[in-house]
């Protein structure tokens, strides 16, 4: 299939509706009843609640691959969130799925996640694990939204329907495993609403995380072309030759030619693999007749073509040699590293430096209640908490955690 006729073919929306996540029972239900009478759908206000919440917030001041204070062009894991959001949104809507729980299931994807990205993640489960336990980033994104906003007087946690609740729990990646929690494991597959959001997270992050790293100078662009990933190559050649066809009037801006480059070239590489899954969606769902059946299917229906998985994985895996593991990131890793673990060990051995709401009531508690508000704070306030404890100035008090 040409472009030209892809794009036309991308207009017809498939009939998936059937297969869509409705808004009733048991999907529509939530822990504490709520009042009728609001004109949104339950799904408008999943997504409304967690737009406004706190734990969203934070996510501007945590560190999504490069740390948050190195400058003001590199993703953050709100920014992150929000390319998410965006991508699921537009797969939502050429396949006839439930926009708005696409759009709920991404904001509140990463909000149990602690500082420092992955390092940070690294570093609880090492410690954890120490201690006979371990650490799941979607239950602790669970717990946040059931437990720990506070929204109402009458109940804790935003009170969020089965199925948004659902789609934070089995959210999955190569870097997030679902929560084992009973309660979301009765279906061998989630949503297909859930699903649009996996690999909506992946096409954001293969294609910012590339860019990204070519403005930190970790990669420069010869490198990437000589690995030969097909839809990285196809992009930056067509890129580069509209730089050619159609000129440069981005002078005045301050914006160089090769930077521009990348940039339509991750614009190129996100519309393609959307445009794919897309196909594939429709192939796969051809022939599936309900929603009870798509969800007992051995693998998702929402997924990218043979061809398109290969290049993504090939593209993470030189991503993960290049920039990941390179000395620049390694560096700040070991430094998250060094901060989440002082500030573990110190917490367990002296309790009352916790706040009030994460003090454990039970010595069982302790581990868990630390992990939860390590998990809670920014790079930031981790940073002034470890400076706080470990490097006492003058000015110290006062800290707000």
């Amino acid at each position: 299939m040409n472009e030209q006729a892809e794009s036309k073919s991308c207009d017809q929306i498939p009939d998936l509706n059937r297969l869509s996540t409705p808004d009733t029972p048991p999907w529509s239900v939530r822990v504490f009843p709520e009042p009728s009478g609001d004109p949104r759908s339950s799904f408008d206000r999943d997504r409304d609640r967690i737009l406004h919440s706190d734990s969203l917030r934070k996510l501007q001041h945590k560190t999504q691959v490069f740390v948050v204070h190195e400058g003001d062009f590199f993703r953050t894991r709100l920014t992150h969130t929000l390319e998410v959001s965006q991508i699921g949104r537009t797969i939502a809507r050429m396949l006839g799925l439930k926009e708005t729980l696409v759009e709920a299931i991404a904001l509140a994807h990463d909000l149990g996640h602690p500082p420092f990205g992955h390092a940070g993640e690294n570093a609880l489960s090492v410690i954890l694990e120490e201690r006979g336990g371990g650490w799941n980033a979607n239950a602790n994104s669970l717990d946040v939204v059931q437990e720990r906003e506070s929204q109402y007087f009458s109940h804790p946690g935003l009170n969020l329907t089965w199925a948004t609740r659902e789609g934070i729990a089995r959210h999955k990646t190569k870097f997030d495993e679902p929560s084992e929690k009973d309660e979301f494991s009765s279906y061998r597959q989630p949503s297909l609403e859930t699903q649009v959001v996996n690999v909506a997270d992946v096409v954001a992050y293969a294609a910012h995380d590339v860019e990204d790293a070519l403005a930190a100078r970790i990669l420069d662009s010869e490198e990437l072309e000589s690995q030969k990933i097909g839809i990285w190559n196809e992009y930056w050649e067509m890129a580069s030759k509209e730089s050619q066809t159609e000129g440069s009037g981005q002078a005045s801006t301050g914006i160089d030619r090769k930077t521009l480059i990348v940039r339509r070239t991750r614009r190129h590489l996100i519309d393609r693999v959307i445009r794919d899954i897309w196909k594939e969606a429709t192939m796969r769902t051809e022939n599936v007749r309900d929603l009870n059946e798509a969800r007992s299917l051995n693998q998702p229906l929402i997924d990218f073509s043979p061809r398109v998985a290969i290049d993504i994985e090939k593209l993470l895996n030189f991503m993960m040699d290049r920039v990941y593991r390179s000395p620049v990131v390694a560096r700040q890793n070991y430094r998250a590293t060094h901060i989440i673990t002082n500030l573990f060990n110190a917490l367990e051995t002296e309790p009352s430096l916790l706040p009030v709401w994460a003090r454990p009531t039970s010595a069982s508690d302790l581990i868990l209640n630390i992990s939860r508000f390590i998990a809670s704070l920014t790079d930031r306030s981790a940073t002034d908490l470890y400076t706080e404890l470990f490097v006492p100035t003058e000015r110290a008090m006062g800290h707000r955690v």
